[in-house]
């Protein structure tokens, strides 16, 4: 891949402009959203959708998520928008909630979802966002934009421009500086299992929430590793990780994680992290930057927010998970 200028801009009309500009080019271009940064390309193009790929190293088994303006843009991209789906948009869009719609043609290439009947789409809460999203789809035209996190796949998901810039400087022409992400953590990702809901990807709509409208399910590859090309992204690959090893580990106190801690630590370049959802991908990279090479992690109760904080921390360790609830119960 040939190396780009980069630029980081404010989200003024002239920038809003030139990115409208580069993704009809068929450009990749990293926009702030209220989870995290987003790298966008038109998802109607297969040469952008190739290069999202591209840019991120993203495995190619791993689906993206199609970003929309309102629920009749879905529609029209060939979504089957069903009442149950409705009811959530009409709740939770626009906002951190993503929904697995079956396709009923095929306006959306299959490269999305990596050759599955399905497609991830939402709308995001974002002005700027938005705003690109409606300026390209004057017209008669459309630009729905597919957007997986503006990261290197695999590393710790972006929460301010400094960050993609950090990991996709020279590969990208654009990042707009939205500020820092309000949320900080990946949406909600749902699909529908028959009335029932089914959470792939936990975020900041809770089970308790969804659970409001109908009978939520939490899905295995939320607690553990999955095979084969899966519904959601972030739920099969290393994901969120920073360099240093990271150790996830229960405990009933903090006294005892501490001690855990210290105890287990392999020199002096070791970080104990008690993050929030806000700020977990941040202390990762500054963790990175200040040379550790292990970071171990108190998790927290797996429900509400702290379901989300959960699983990006077990996946960042690979599954690497200490429960001294069970050590201290067998005394070693």
């Amino acid at each position: 891949m040939s190396k780009v200028y980069t630029i980081i801009a404010e989200p003024d009309n002239a920038t809003i402009n030139k990115a409208v500009e580069l993704l009809k080019a068929g450009e990749s271009v990293a926009l702030p959203t209220e989870t995290v940064y987003g790298l966008a390309g038109n998802a109607l193009e297969p040469s952008a959708i190739a290069k999202i790929f591209a840019v991120k190293n993203r495995p190619q088994d791993n689906p993206l998520i199609v970003h929309v303006s309102d629920v009749e843009m879905a529609r029209g991209l060939g979504l089957e928008v069903h009442s149950q789906a409705e009811k959530l948009a009409e709740m939770f869009w626009p906002g951190p909630l993503t929904m697995v719609l079956k396709k009923v043609n095929d306006t959306i290439p299959p490269q999305i979802s990596c050759g599955l009947d399905t497609v991830a789409v939402r709308v995001p809460a974002d002005e700027t966002f938005l705003k690109i999203i409606k300026k390209g789809s004057q017209n008669n035209s459309q630009l729905p934009l597919a957007a997986p996190s503006a990261n290197a796949s695999g590393s710790p998901s972006p929460t301010a421009a400094a960050h993609v810039y950090s990991d996709l400087n020279g590969k990208i022409p654009l990042i707009i500086d939205g500020g820092e992400c309000k949320i900080g953590i990946e949406s909600t990702v749902i699909a529908f299992d028959n009335t029932k809901i089914r959470i792939l990807r936990p975020g900041a709509v809770t089970p308790e929430m969804l659970s409001e409208f109908a009978e939520t399910l939490i899905d295995d590859a939320v607690y553990e590793k999955v095979a084969g090309t899966a519904q959601s992204p972030g739920v099969k690959h290393r994901h969120y990780s920073p360099k240093a090893t990271v150790t996830a580990v229960i405990a009933d106190s903090e006294q005892a994680f501490l001690d855990y801690s210290l105890n287990h630590a392999h020199g002096r370049n070791f970080a104990v992290a008690s993050p929030d959802a806000q700020t977990l991908f941040a202390k990762f990279r500054q963790l990175d930057e200040l040379g550790a090479n292990q970071i171990f992690i108190r998790l927290p109760e797996p429900a509400g927010l702290g379901l989300a904080l959960y699983n990006r921390i077990v996946r960042a360790a690979e599954f690497n998970v200490i429960d001294l609830r069970i050590i201290d119960l067998h005394g070693n």
